[in-house]
């Protein structure tokens, strides 16, 4: 990969992990998403939306980044257009009250949080392991989500973005050239 694409792909993971700290921070306020009324209400709509699409081409960055299979990249695909779905659906929800998109945000929503925990089984059964840490974390994130949860899904998006700005994520070459060498062998190697 590129230095820029790198860099391009880490800062944006940078950005995803900002909003959803911030996300979270709002959440430890618990402001009326489905009842707006105040501005602090509706700033906590506004920016549950925004993650929500910021999100989508995380994972796609996340499933390419961990050179995952095809079931994982069709699901992070599936999770993508979940998160886009009930992004939109939430702002006109709840933030316009036309609680008939309700249903879309639902159905958005439930695909999102949901394949988290199929992307990190997926993910953790391929060779590149570590990567399954990201959609576990941010799958526990979610389920606290009454008590800032967010914030450690911020966190979460944030190390990896780091991760991947340093270029740390980038794989070994053993493991896509089979003619590298392996791992040095040394005095304590079972031969």
């Amino acid at each position: 990969m590129s230095s820029r694409s790198r860099r391009t792909q880490g800062l944006y993971l940078i950005l995803v992990g900002a909003a959803f700290a911030v996300e979270g921070v709002i959440q430890l306020g618990h402001p009326a998403y489905w009842d707006a009324v105040t501005d602090f209400d509706y700033a906590a709509v506004w920016t549950h939306s925004l993650v929500l699409l910021l999100v989508a081409p995380a994972l796609i960055i996340l499933v390419r980044q961990a050179q995952a299979g095809r079931a994982a990249t069709v699901i992070a695909f599936i999770m993508a257009a979940g998160a886009v779905l009930s992004g939109f659906a939430n702002a006109v929800e709840d933030g316009f009250h036309l609680k008939s998109f309700g249903t879309l945000y639902v159905i958005g929503a439930a695909s999102y949080a949901y394949g988290m925990i199929l992307l990190a089984i997926l993910l953790g059964l391929g060779a590149r392991k570590a990567f399954a840490l990201v959609p576990a974390l941010v799958a526990v994130g979610l389920i606290g989500t009454d008590i800032g949860g967010a914030i450690l899904v911020g966190a979460t998006w944030a190390i990896f973005g780091i991760l991947v700005l340093t270029g740390r994520t980038e794989p070994d070459p053993s493991e896509t050239d089979p003619a590298a060498p392996g791992p040095p062998t040394g005095a304590l190697s079972p031969t």
